[in-house]
């Protein structure tokens, strides 16, 4: 076992489909959701909950950017997705759910835009997190992307179905963990 520690690993083995692209503030997160529609027409724009969606269509408007590449995951469906790239930009707050959505789209990898100040990170005390980051000089622009924060969510969101006996909906992540979990 201890020699398999440094051997060669199958590269599909526990490689999310998610590439996340964590921000310390949903304001930076907005802005480089904007930057790449602007620079990909292709891209779609989903969205679990429907403050986001108000939040983000709001927020194209004002870039000029056309609001219908928003969309919300109840409202999505394949024929939506043709000739479209996917690009959800918040995680819903179990993994399981993220997945039965995306199973049939045969999609290699989806983009995540996620910020820090969200709840589903506050969750796991990111509010202790962002000083340091900001104190050791990471900008508000700066994104961080990583297999290992991909496995870290993923992580943190298995444990929070743990913690989810009956799954309550919500407009928004904020108000879906305070139903949720307890």
């Amino acid at each position: 076992m201890l020699f398999n520690l440094f051997g060669t690993k199958n590269e599909d083995a526990g490689n999310p489909v998610f590439v996340d692209r964590a921000y310390i503030s949903t304001s930076a997160k907005m802005k480089a959701c904007a930057e790449l529609a602007k620079k990909e027409s292709d891209y779609l724009f989903i969205c679990w909950f429907t403050e986001t969606a108000v939040k983000f269509k709001d927020f194209f408007k004002l870039q000029e950017l056309d609001e219908s590449r928003i969309t919300e995951t109840h409202y999505l469906h394949t024929g939506k997705l043709d000739n479209k790239t996917p690009v959800f930009v918040e995680h819903y707050p179990l993994h399981a759910k993220e997945l039965d959505l995306i199973k049939n789209w045969g999609a290699d990898k989806i983009i995540v835009y996620s910020a820090l100040d969200e709840p589903l990170f506050k969750h796991f005390g990111s509010d202790k997190l962002i000083p340091i980051m900001k104190m050791m000089g990471m900008k508000e622009e700066e994104v961080i992307e990583h297999n290992m924060v991909t496995k870290s969510i993923i992580k943190g969101q298995e444990k929070i179905a743990e913690q989810v006996s009956f799954e309550q909906s919500a407009n928004s992540q904020a108000e879906w963990m305070a139903k949720n979990v307890k």
